[in-house]
């Protein structure tokens, strides 16, 4: 186990609320100790206590990558609250490179369908192997190098964070023994990492830093909905679902042309829709005959169907923590 602590400048009376809240929205048990209160999250233990009337936190994981995720997860939530400021975290040891940093070289660059480029690095892959579905791809200023850490164990962005674009994406399948990873980009006018693929050559080398995320889901029956941006993890958490698994997933493409081959396990159907074809992802999510007992509902598309998904779950009696809707993009 990793275990590292930091000193919050605000009181734990204040700080206990907007913790609890936070907890209760992403559905991560509270429970009170010796000396304070605990939140099991999905890749460690978070610990707040008071030390002669300081307010403590300590974070606890099975590995530094996970430890290091959890660390990362906590300044995201403060900096929402406006609170990043107020943590100091204490001196450890640390390598050179941040622990969830995995530098590998492009192996090849395939474009499987009109809308979809797929790459190929070949690198240190076996922590990719189980865990977390996602990561994120690192795209830097011009010049610099790779992040490094500080001796706290936290990452130091070389020209800022803010100059670093860091997109999130589903690993798409891992070799066995974890020497190389492919992943797929969706070509849309004016992302970014368009141009960034369109740029690669064999032996560049590229960084990301995961796993991260939750892994795959084990309810007895699974209903997968989402758009070209959520093809990837639905496509995972298809392949991936344990024997005996029933559901339906429902995959919006832009056209015919993008469909994409996939293992499906028996007791799981996989339907197409197609956006030229006048298809949405919210009409689809109306037409799953969901069953009552045991079940879970996984969403993503943009932020305005995400809301209207969330509506829909309510109307079908879905419980926090049979449905997750996620919002992957947003419209302008």
């Amino acid at each position: 186990m990793q275990t590292t602590t930091a000193t919050l400048a605000v009181p734990m009376r204040d700080f206990l609320p907007g913790l609890k809240a936070r907890a209760a929205e992403l559905d991560y048990p509270v429970t009170p100790t010796a000396r304070g209160m605990s939140v099991a999250m999905y890749y460690g233990t978070l610990e707040v206590f008071e030390v002669d009337r300081v307010t403590t936190v300590q974070i606890t994981s099975k590995d530094s990558v996970e430890l290091l995720h959890l660390r990362d997860t906590l300044d995201w939530h403060l900096d929402q609250a406006g609170l990043k400021h107020c943590i100091t975290w204490a001196r450890m040891r640390a390598g050179p490179n941040p622990a969830n940093l995995a530098i590998g070289r492009v192996e090849r660059v395939m474009q499987i369908s009109p809308s979809f480029t797929r790459v190929r690095l070949g690198g240190d892959y076996t922590r990719f192997l189980d865990g977390g579905l996602h990561f994120r791809l690192l795209l830097g200023p011009a010049g610099t190098g790779w992040p490094t850490t500080d001796d706290t164990g936290g990452t130091v962005w070389p020209g800022g964070v803010e100059a670093w674009h860091r997109p999130a994406y589903t690993v798409r399948k891992v070799c066995p023994e974890g020497s190389w990873m492919e992943f797929d980009i969706f070509r849309h006018a004016g992302g970014t990492v368009n141009d960034w693929a369109d740029g690669l050559r064999p032996g560049d080398e590229v960084a990301l830093t995961g796993p991260g995320g939750t892994g795959l889901t084990e309810a007895p029956w699974i209903g997968l909905i989402g758009d070209e941006t959520a093809l990837p993890v639905i496509i995972r958490m298809i392949e991936g679902a344990p024997a005996g698994t029933q559901g339906v997933a429902t995959i919006l493409v832009p056209s015919r042309a993008d469909v994409q081959t996939v293992r499906t396990p028996e007791g799981i159907v996989l339907r197409w829709a197609f956006r030229d074809e006048g298809a949405t992802l919210i009409e689809a999510f109306r037409a799953t005959e969901v069953p009552a007992g045991p079940r879970y509902v996984f969403f993503a598309g943009e932020k305005g169907e995400a809301a209207l998904a969330r509506e829909h779950g309510v109307a079908l009696g879905l419980k926090r923590g049979e449905i997750h809707a996620l919002a992957y993009w947003t419209a302008h």
